[in-house]
């Protein structure tokens, strides 16, 4: 069996899906254009592959030019890695992982640098930072709770002229102190 992490944390599947996220269902033709740099072939051989994980799924059909043309949506409920599995896998994958989802982070913001300029950095919320936090472990329960509780508020909101999508990318390492 193949762990979610496997299929979820490949480059290409990672864009796709992060794609797919954005809020309305996609062609393939229309996830090639957004790519840019996947091939076709390619992309159907990911998408095919996430459709048999039941990551994605066909959210409906269209007639183009006598043929169907399949949009594809997220099954968000499935793109969770079971605890289980991230306690299970090797610290090799783990590293692994972490590159490819790290890739990803600085490919998008490589592509927003690229087009952007930086009087609309602030004004966008472009940002990045890194800062050392000295929490109990009940207080770090309490900190990650608030911050899913914040996020609970707006993940279910859906693209309008009024919204601007955003990508929040966090992550906790601990580090080891004088007085730990």
């Amino acid at each position: 069996m193949t762990k979610k992490a496997d299929v979820l944390l490949h480059p290409v599947r990672m864009r796709i899906v992060q794609q797919l996220l954005l809020g309305k269902p996609l062609t393939i033709a229309q996830l090639t254009e957004a790519l840019g740099d996947v091939p076709q072939a390619t992309l159907y051989r990911h998408v095919n592959l996430l459709l048999k994980a039941e990551l994605i799924e066909i959210a409906d059909t269209q007639k183009v030019k006598g043929t169907e043309e399949r949009l594809f949506s997220v099954r968000e409920g499935n793109l969770k890695v079971p605890e289980g599995e991230i306690e299970s896998t090797s610290i090799e994958d783990h590293i692994r992982y972490f590159s490819v989802f790290h890739s990803n982070l600085l490919q998008l913001a490589i592509t927003y640098l690229a087009n952007t300029s930086p009087e609309k950095y602030k004004e966008e919320g472009f940002g990045y930072w890194s800062t050392p936090i000295h929490v109990s472990d009940e207080e770090f329960i309490e900190l990650v709770q608030s911050v899913n509780q914040c996020l609970e508020k707006v993940l279910d909101n859906k693209p309008s002229s009024e919204r601007k999508t955003r990508l929040f990318a966090g992550m906790f390492i601990p580090q080891k102190s004088e007085q730990s």
